[in-house]
């Protein structure tokens, strides 16, 4: 259905859906998640509160949605970025180029207290929000697609498979991204992601 199709009542409801939906989302940027009420959101929006769950059902979904789309808006960042790269870019160079551009998303877009209160979502199992690290996720794939690209150049010697080897290097960058997230001292992401993989690559090789 498109706009044009759309009653005046329906296109109202998507306006009204909408200015909840990006009231809520400011509001989970200044505060976290938990303190953020119902109330001040619907009061943000300049909605009544019955408004509010006529689109939604809580403020729970009102976040999974919003960590969903912020990933899937992420991952298509991601796929840009790996398309424009040359063709024939070696495969280690370019994973090494796909590793960069995350840590510079995730350190200059993203940020860490976001990434922290990620991770306590996720920890706390609240919310469903496996759509993050899911082996479906878009970024694994991408992963997955430049290590299949020429896995016989970069693990010559390897009994692993690539899909192995993928799962293994998305769960490093969890794990980084975690190290990142709690150390008390300044860590720069990039550097460690970069020096990390290519340790991780040149093993592979060997």
């Amino acid at each position: 259905m498109t706009d044009n199709t759309l009653s005046s009542r329906q296109k109202q409801a998507l306006q009204t859906r909408e200015k909840i939906y990006e009231s809520a989302e400011e509001l989970f940027i200044e505060n976290d998640f938990e303190s953020v009420t119902v109330d001040q959101i619907v009061k943000k929006a300049g909605v009544a509160k019955g408004s509010f769950y006529v689109h939604f059902a809580s403020k729970d979904e009102v976040i999974v949605l919003l960590i969903n789309d912020y990933v899937e808006k992420v991952d298509t960042d991601y796929k840009s970025f790996l398309d424009s790269l040359a063709e024939d870019m070696p495969a280690d160079e370019k994973f090494l180029a796909l590793v960069e551009k995350i840590a510079e998303v995730l350190t200059e877009n993203i940020g860490k207290e976001n990434m922290r209160l990620l991770y306590r979502v996720q920890l706390e199992k609240k919310l469903n929000v496996s759509s993050v690290i899911s082996y479906d996720r878009d970024l694994y794939k991408m992963f997955l697609q430049v290590i299949e690209e020429d896995f016989e150049s970069l693990a010559p010697h390897s009994s692993l498979s690539a899909e192995n080897v993928a799962r293994q290097f998305v769960t490093v960058y969890r794990g980084l991204v975690f190290d990142w997230c709690v150390r008390t001292r300044e860590l720069d992401l990039k550097t460690e992601a970069l020096d990390l993989y290519e340790m991780l690559l040149k093993g592979l090789n060997e």
